[in-house]
């Protein structure tokens, strides 16, 4: 069975593609009365969260974290795991061990592994980049088996980085790493961006694969465009997936709410 989670963020940061955004006390009401049982949070620094009073909500809504999203660290603060720059790769796994200790808290909560690899043009060459980044990801999934949290690192796409943009090279990479505690994470926009075929990458990729993002090639909701979420939703249960299926969308004022979307995603299955 399919785990839906939906994407949140309180004020304090800029989140364009989370559905529900606002005062946690709301948005995970909100979440819960649409039919969630899991939500994503996006967060800077992991003590930026209330701990405490962020677990009593959860509790009182019956909902669990599926994962953590941490670009942040990336485009506020400049922290890359690839850097060039020793301090500023330091201070990258620095805030990666945070956030994984902050998973290990919220129990089940997965830790992402997207924005924060950064570009090669962080390193002095590519070659450069790509050994920096592998050991930093080595020293992380040494501290995630220590604290039994998955690492799961995003398919992206050219439009955003240079570094493991299409389905190939991430998983490629993952199997090399040959560890539990890294998964691979698929997200509609960036598979649609590099013409990738969606339901072949489930496939291929299922024994790997920890959480799908769903949203059509603009960031818009599922059921707005031309992306075929019929036969992905079709896939995945052919396919008996059982993790996370993470809705990730601008909700503006044209675009359909996360309660419909929860609906229209129901309907397909």
């Amino acid at each position: 069975m399919l785990r839906h989670s939906v994407i949140i963020a309180d004020s304090r940061y800029e989140c364009k593609t989370a559905p529900l955004k606002g005062d946690y006390e709301i948005i995970l009401r909100e979440a819960a009365r649409i039919g969630f049982h899991y939500v994503q949070l996006t967060l800077n620094r992991a003590d930026d969260l209330n701990f405490e009073k962020f677990s009593a909500l959860l509790e009182q809504n019956h909902l669990a974290v599926s994962a953590i999203a941490t670009g942040t660290a990336y485009f506020k603060d400049g922290l890359g795991l690839g850097a060039g720059d020793p301090d500023v790769r330091k201070a990258a796994v620095i805030r990666m061990k945070e956030h994984i200790d902050l998973a290990k808290k919220l129990d089940v909560a997965c830790v992402i592994i997207g924005a924060i690899r950064g570009k090669t043009s962080d390193a002095p060459s590519k070659d450069q980049y790509f050994e920096y980044f592998d050991n930093s990801i080595s020293e992380l999934l040494k501290y995630a088996a220590e604290k039994r949290v998955v690492l799961i690192l995003e398919a992206s796409d050219r439009e955003e980085t240079d570094a493991y943009i299409n389905v190939k090279e991430t998983s490629e990479y993952i199997r090399r790493k040959n560890s539990p505690w890294l998964k691979l994470q698929l997200d509609t926009m960036h598979q649609a961006v590099e013409n990738e075929d969606i339901p072949e990458a489930i496939r291929e990729n299922i024994d790997i694969l920890e959480q799908v993002d769903i949203s059509e090639i603009n960031r818009s909701c599922p059921g707005d465009g031309n992306i075929d979420f019929g036969t992905i939703i079709k896939t995945l249960e052919q396919e008996n997936y059982d993790r996370y299926l993470t809705y990730e969308f601008s909700a503006g004022e044209t675009c359909n709410t996360a309660e419909k979307v929860f609906k229209y995603i129901a309907e397909l299955a």
